[in-house]
């Protein structure tokens, strides 16, 4: 007999082994199935204030109806001015972002 024909049986005697343990743990298991408790969560109070932040984020608008407001009124009147060293410099970090 050769050491890997030896290795096989070791393997399956084994695997019989585990299963014969697992059926017995489960036929027990079965029989005197105990009382389950009720699942239960606990939000910390961080958890209670970061849902309370967020939620106070979505609800706020992205849009800042008064600085919109103020932008339209400008290019209206023809004083809006746009600092184009600033925008240039703005879109240069946002290309090498």
């Amino acid at each position: 007999m050769s050491i890997s024909q030896i290795n096989s049986q070791s393997l399956q005697l084994r695997a019989i082994t585990a299963l014969r343990n697992t059926a017995a743990a489960t036929s027990t298991n079965a029989t005197a199935a105990p009382a389950r408790q009720a699942d239960s969560v606990e939000l910390s109070a961080s958890a209670r204030a970061l849902t309370n932040a967020t939620q106070s984020v979505e609800a706020t608008s992205d849009v800042r109806e008064d600085r919109v407001a103020a932008i339209k009124a400008a290019i209206a009147n023809g004083t809006y001015s746009v600092n184009s060293r600033g925008l240039a410099h703005a879109m240069v970090r946002a290309a090498l972002k």
